[in-house]
């Protein structure tokens, strides 16, 4: 097999693979994550009333932190056209260009289409190629400005550089960790190397586009750094926990993630090229600082996703020393090493069953639980039940959405942790009472979407919405105000362990009243909800329960 054929069955892998796995329960192409929601309505506010903003005329510039994402839906809403389905194609075509970027980093070798054959397995990558996220497109644009930078082009390195910092915060750490590469490089360069292309300039567009962006932010929020910037600066003990315990699952449940220990064995003896050198601290540069921001929550390890195509240009590079080394046992063990990883992948993007005869489910199912605090409303398992979940959960909250849209007037309020999909659909005043959207009462800026966010729920509370979506989660028993004000105090709140939390939010929920209502748009798929009905809390002052009239007939 020559390379061409084995990238093109590397991109005929991807595909398929990300359509078996991101797909409902009935089959369909399972719609964008519910935060992609988020950037969807903020651009539809832009187009239509020229407010950049979750609700308009409400300041709040940070509340999604991709500025790309929220361009391009916004083109597609100035056109016309479906957002999701375009969202969605863009990710799927990011995703491709990986592949073959991918392959430029070897393109001699037959050897060189490890790294794309690795990719296309991953999980993590078929889920962000439908995901509607801006990740597919994050990871190409880090992975082409590596390439660029690693060929001198000194245009590209700038244009893909200064994309990467406004697609997402991360992106300003990856060229910043860049730029620091190129200054050891030249500080440390031997008298005798062979001169290389100035790429200072190449670095500037993207610091002064960052800047740039930095100042109109701090004019909309008072604030020059991101929320998620923000958030990795104040280095919280409890945040940091939860990252650490985040990459160990990476490492453990990812199934490539394993085999970078190969190149940095390489690169602890120093037989390692400058390409996987690079890329290693790239690398670990990125997992570092996702780890003290807390990780992140979206299924397959998305907070990570951007980087695994430079991961694996490093262990492509280490498997070539293993391959041709003169000890016979090398070769061997290298492929056997890189079937492992592909299997490890495959298996990840399995629903928990047996392999044949092989009783296999409990131990995918124990292998595939997290050390991690769920998001609330979710359990989180990781691999394809987290994606499965994920999708499960928008689903659910494009009904709510919808319905809302439907029978709610339009100046009723509502109040969701989860925003997205509700607050897109509905077209209605969507309250986040973590902060994420707009800001919490008392603060002065939104929260980042990744970490632990807690907010002071109460203060939510006050602000008196019409509707109160309180889970999720429906099983046969309705919840009661005591047990939505528990749940909410434990994982919500901003002081959980104070025991008068749940008492000041129950509280405020004495002047709701808990009602079950059908879901009605007849395109739905059966089985989203339990008996085709979820529960909502509503405000017992709009005079909306229904009354009983008792008429006694007195006969003749």
């Amino acid at each position: 097999m020559n390379r061409t054929t084995a990238l093109l069955v590397a991109a005929a892998i991807l595909l398929g693979h990300a359509l078996a796995i991101h797909k409902t329960a009935g089959g369909e192409i399972a719609p964008p994550y519910d935060v992609a929601y988020v950037a969807f309505r903020i651009a539809r506010n832009f187009v239509q009333t020229g407010h950049f903003a979750w609700e308009t005329g409400v300041a709040s510039g940070d509340s999604y932190p991709s500025l790309v994402w929220i361009g391009v839906a916004a083109i597609a809403e100035r056109l016309y056209l479906h957002v999701n389905q375009i969202c969605q194609a863009l990710s799927m075509l990011a995703a491709f260009a990986c592949v073959f970027t991918l392959a430029q980093f070897s393109p001699v070798r037959l050897s060189g289409a490890i790294a794309p054959l690795l990719f296309v397995v991953s999980g993590g990558i078929a889920s962000a190629a439908l995901s509607g996220t801006e990740t597919s497109t994050l990871a190409f644009l880090v992975l082409f400005a590596f390439l660029a930078y690693e060929r001198g082009w000194r245009w590209c390195l700038g244009v893909s550089l200064a994309l990467t910092v406004v697609a997402r915060p991360q992106g300003l750490l990856f060229a910043l960790c860049l730029l620091s590469i190129e200054v050891a490089r030249r500080v440390f360069a031997k008298k005798d190397a062979a001169p290389r292309k100035t790429l200072w300039l190449a670095f500037g567009a993207p610091l002064a586009l960052a800047l740039i962006v930095g100042v109109l932010r701090h004019q909309a929020t008072g604030h020059f750094d991101d929320p998620w910037l923000a958030q990795l600066l104040e280095l919280k003990p409890r945040v940091a926990r939860e990252g650490a315990w985040y990459l160990l699952d990476f490492v453990v449940a990812s199934g490539n993630a394993l085999l970078f220990v190969f190149p940095l064995w390489y690169l602890a003896r120093g037989v390692l090229s400058g390409v996987g050198a690079r890329a290693c601290v790239l690398t670990l540069a990125w997992a570092t600082a996702i780890g003290l921001a807390g990780g992140g929550h979206l299924p397959f390890f998305e907070a990570l996703t951007p980087i695994v195509a430079v991961m694996l240009v490093a262990v492509q590079e280490a498997m070539q020393i293993a391959l041709d080394s003169k000890r016979r046992a090398w070769p061997k063990v290298t492929w056997t090493l890189f079937v492992l990883g592909q299997c490890g992948s495959a298996l990840a993007s399995k629903l928990p069953g047996h392999l044949g005869p092989v009783p296999f489910e409990s131990v995918q199912r124990a292998w595939m639980t997290p050390r991690t605090v769920a998001r609330f409303g979710y359990e989180e398992p990781l691999g394809r039940m987290g994606l499965a979940e994920e999708i499960l959960a928008t689903e659910r909250l494009r009904e709510i959405g919808i319905f809302l849209r439907d029978h709610l007037d339009p100046s009723s309020t509502v109040l969701s942790p989860w925003p997205g999909a509700i607050g897109y659909l509905s077209r209605l005043t969507v309250i986040d009472p973590l902060g994420r959207t707009t800001p919490s009462p008392g603060a002065d800026r939104t929260r980042a979407w990744e970490g632990l966010p807690r907010a002071d729920v109460a203060g939510a509370l006050a602000q008196r919405p019409d509707y109160i979506v309180p889970t999720i989660r429906f099983g046969p028993e309705a919840p009661t105000a005591y047990s939505i004000a528990a749940a909410w105090a434990k994982s919500l709140d901003n002081e959980p362990n104070a025991k008068q939390r749940s008492t000041g939010i129950h509280s405020q929920l004495i002047g709701y009243e808990l009602i079950t209502l059908p879901v009605t748009n007849p395109f739905r798929r059966p089985g989203t909800f339990p008996r085709s009905q979820f529960q909502m809390m509503r405000r017992r002052d709009l005079g909306l329960s229904p009354k009983l009239l008792v008429i006694k007939i007195i006969g003749p």
